[in-house]
């Protein structure tokens, strides 16, 4: 299921509401607040506490607030430092930038899935793990989804984001696939790329 580590899940319904819900541009579709996904390979037994649930979704409220309000130090800092490395903050900055430029201003993130495991045999280290799925869309781009993978070291409380994935069609390309070649051509296109989001459904506020 998710690129980096995770493999089947078994899923339990217990209701938990995040304190911040509602907070910021991050929206929770119904299911995560009503579902527990667990992967297959995780510590037999295991579920995240209350406590783990709420952590990584504030990671990701915070991660992704402080992206929207030009605050990139502060979100280059919440990642792992196994994902620092790979990337200066002078290039974090100019991704997100030029994203920026070219998407136009947020109209929203929505989570729609949480995926967790700990301590499975592929993880890079052990600890806790959850992958957020996530479809958004911005004043320039209608079709967007991706993932949020954090991490919660085995005695650590705060979560870290380890990756980010995100994939789009901005409007503009999809307009000019549309009038060259149909609107099929357009959902071929979004279909190749939302097939790198695990989970993804069409948003009832996609065009």
């Amino acid at each position: 299921m998710k690129p980096l580590f995770f493999t089947a899940m078994l899923a339990t319904a217990i209701g938990i509401a995040p304190p911040w819900a509602g907070a910021g541009a991050l929206e929770l579709a119904p299911n995560v607040t009503d579902e527990i996904n667990v992967t297959t390979d995780s510590s037999p037994g295991w579920m995240p506490t209350a406590d783990q649930r709420q952590g990584a979704l504030a990671a990701v409220q915070s991660f992704l607030d402080a992206v929207q309000h030009g605050r990139y130090a502060d979100a280059y800092g919440m990642q792992n430092p196994a994902v620092v490395h790979a990337q200066t903050l002078l290039q974090f900055t100019q991704y997100e930038q030029d994203f920026r430029a070219l998407s136009g201003p947020l109209k929203f993130w929505r989570v729609t899935k949480v995926t967790w495991t700990k301590d499975p045999v592929q993880a890079p280290f052990p600890g806790v793990y959850a992958a957020v799925d996530l479809v958004s869309q911005f004043a320039n781009v209608d079709r967007d989804c991706g993932f949020i993978v954090v991490y919660q070291p085995p005695a650590g409380r705060v979560f870290s984001i380890l990756r980010r994935e995100n994939n789009y069609l901005d409007n503009a390309s999809a307009r000019t696939v549309e009038q060259n070649q149909g609107k099929a051509e357009v959902a071929k296109v979004w279909g190749q790329l939302s097939s790198y989001c695990p989970n993804y459904v069409v948003s009832p506020d996609q065009p």
